[in-house]
């Protein structure tokens, strides 16, 4: 059994640019056998990058709008209590709605693949 505790006392939230466009904030709260479970911060306008999981991603949005689009397929809305899956392999990305914060709960499962960032062009409502 493992049970994540949160965020550790002392330990700042981590902003994010390497594989996100815009201010993305996240916080580790669970990390073990091979399951990663982060809170996220968007500010609105914010996204990753396209990016896949090797045994998919599992998104809850907790506050906020936001958006969520599969390369060359579905796109959707997302709001207060929404749950997301993301199929094993399947490149998409997921941010804040352009007048919206966003807070989503993120597990993913085994390796991410990070691929480009998403152009202002792709950015748009689902």
């Amino acid at each position: 059994m493992h049970i994540g505790r949160g965020i550790p006392q002392g330990r700042e939230t981590g902003l994010r640019s390497s594989t996100t466009t815009g201010q993305v904030w996240s916080d580790i709260v669970l990390n073990e056998g091979g399951t990663r479970a982060l809170t996220m911060y968007f500010a609105p306008g914010s996204r990753t990058h396209w990016h896949r999981h090797e045994g998919g991603q599992l998104l809850y949005t907790i506050a906020g709008e936001g958006w969520i689009q599969e390369r060359d397929g579905e796109s959707a809305t997302l709001g207060p209590g929404d749950v997301c899956w993301a199929e094993p392999g399947v490149e998409h990305w997921h941010g804040a709605a352009p007048g919206s914060h966003l807070i989503q709960l993120a597990v993913h499962f085994g390796h991410i693949d990070w691929g480009s960032q998403v152009g202002d062009d792709e950015y748009r409502l689902p």
